[in-house]
């Protein structure tokens, strides 16, 4: 037979050792009890690392179209409520005139009438100076803060501002002002015909106001088409909305799923590993008691 002796010192380099990975084991038990995270290194687990990594990608640029969706809304929105004052500002324009072409009515009440045409059309001029985040909404890209001057002159730059709201799918969030106004200096833009109609009035010229009536009714159209033609953008906006935060929801339930912990199994694991600590901690302790040479030194 062969007797097979082991050092003093090694074992208490084996019992230090392992109390050791008890303790480290603990430890991490210890972390992902406090952090309620299943994944905090990479050597966690490798392969859901990766899955997590992919999604944290998927969340941010979910995000990113989020804003972009809240952005066009707000823009659309705006351009909405703005087309819709012109368009009521305009009827009120077009009962005006057709109070004005009664035979029966003075002089007085045509100056009357005539002021308040002029009055509608310098509101319908600052609604066409109206912002969304310091930047005109009917301005197209200008760099200033208003689509018309003074003097109802456009000044703007028509060009179609659009927002991401999906992947590969844009949409144009702005209404360009010579689009829906008319073109300025053309003299049939709706802001001359507003201001031809005022001195038609004022004068009582009849035959010139048959005509102008006619131009106040298609320009009238054209702005409700750029109502309907919001409207229109509005509802694939919506409904990637509404796509977009069941998209967030479902992403971050599977990021869940991998990042985080079961808290009930945990505390089961650290328990049983605290017992464990225990253990390694009796046992180590009795390995390095004092022996026989120590006493002889």
């Amino acid at each position: 037979m062969s007797n097979f002796r082991i050092a003093t010192n090694q074992l208490v380099r084996n019992s230090l050792a392992n109390l050791q990975q008890t303790v480290d084991k603990l430890s991490d038990l210890q972390d992902e009890a406090s952090s309620l995270k299943r994944l905090r290194k990479p050597s966690d687990a490798p392969a859901d690392v990766v899955s997590a990594m992919s999604l944290h990608a998927d969340i941010g640029r979910n995000d990113q179209i989020s804003k972009n969706i809240d952005d066009a809304t707000s823009w659309l929105g705006t351009a909405d409520s703005a087309l819709q004052s012109v368009v009521t500002q305009l009827q009120k324009v077009h009962d005006l005139v057709i109070q004005a072409q009664n035979p029966a009515i003075d002089d007085t009440s045509r100056a009357s009438i005539a002021t308040q045409i002029d009055a509608l059309r310098t509101s319908i001029i600052g609604v066409a100076n109206t912002q969304y985040a310091g930047r005109p909404i009917f301005g197209g890209t200008a760099s200033g803060g208003a689509a018309y001057d003074a003097n109802a002159s456009y000044v703007g730059i028509s060009t179609a501002i659009e927002r991401t709201i999906a992947p590969g799918q844009r949409v144009q969030v702005n209404v360009n002002g010579d689009a829906v106004f008319g073109t300025t200096g053309s003299g049939n833009d709706l802001f001359s015909t507003l201001a031809q109609l005022a001195n038609a009035v004022q004068s009582n010229n009849t035959s010139q106001l048959g005509t102008l009536t006619a131009s106040l009714d298609a320009q009238t159209n054209t702005v409700q088409t750029g109502l309907a033609e919001v409207g229109a953008r509005f509802q694939p906006v919506d409904s990637m909305k509404n796509q977009n935060s069941a998209d967030a929801l479902t992403m971050k339930q599977n990021l869940s799923k991998i990042e985080d912990a079961d808290i009930a199994q945990v505390m089961m694991n650290l328990q049983t590993q605290q017992v464990a600590y225990q253990a390694a901690l009796s046992a180590t302790a009795k390995a390095i008691q004092p022996s026989l040479a120590d006493f002889l030194r």
